[in-house]
């Protein structure tokens, strides 16, 4: 057999393996328009009073990847909290104050506007405060996701919304 018979053998078999892996992960897309098409619900009471989530993809309560968007109203704050895994997260609009450290102090503040990105480890103590305008975050991780305050009192769960 002729090296050319065999290359085009072997590209014709990689071919159809790919597009048979490109047809089995179809009914796994999912696409969201535009911003007038996210569905917002109310968020778990591990989030402050008034926040709104929406689910693009996923759920972060099951194995596997997730992307949230989460909508803060103005001046709210998720106190110091750590996550299991990975986050990511990018301000699509308004500003958040974010804060490293088991407290919320000036020195660790930086402020993220649209566009801004940050990426943490799994178990780093962070915390997050929405700008005058509010924020829309939007996260992806890994589940399942879990969230743990720095200090049990500051979980909303405990509180009086």
């Amino acid at each position: 057999m002729s090296f050319f018979r065999i290359f085009s053998a072997s590209a014709l078999i990689c071919c159809l393996s790919g597009s048979g892996a490109l047809a089995q992960t179809t009914a796994d897309i999912r696409i969201v328009q535009g911003g007038e098409n996210v569905v917002w619900k109310a968020a778990p009471p591990m989030f402050p009073s008034g926040t709104r989530m929406s689910f693009l993809y996923g759920a972060s309560d099951k194995p596997g990847p997730f992307t949230m968007r989460v909508m803060m109203p103005a001046g709210s704050t998720i106190p110091p909290h750590t996550h299991n895994m990975d986050e990511m997260l990018t301000v699509l609009a308004g500003s958040v104050h974010h804060y490293i450290g088991e407290s919320i102090t000036a020195n660790d503040e930086k402020i993220l506007t649209a566009g801004g990105f940050v990426h943490l480890p799994p178990n780093v103590p962070h915390a997050l405060k929405a700008g005058t305008q509010g924020a829309i975050v939007q996260v992806s991780g890994t589940g399942p996701f879990t969230m743990t305050y720095v200090n049990p009192q500051d979980d909303p769960q405990h509180t009086n919304r």
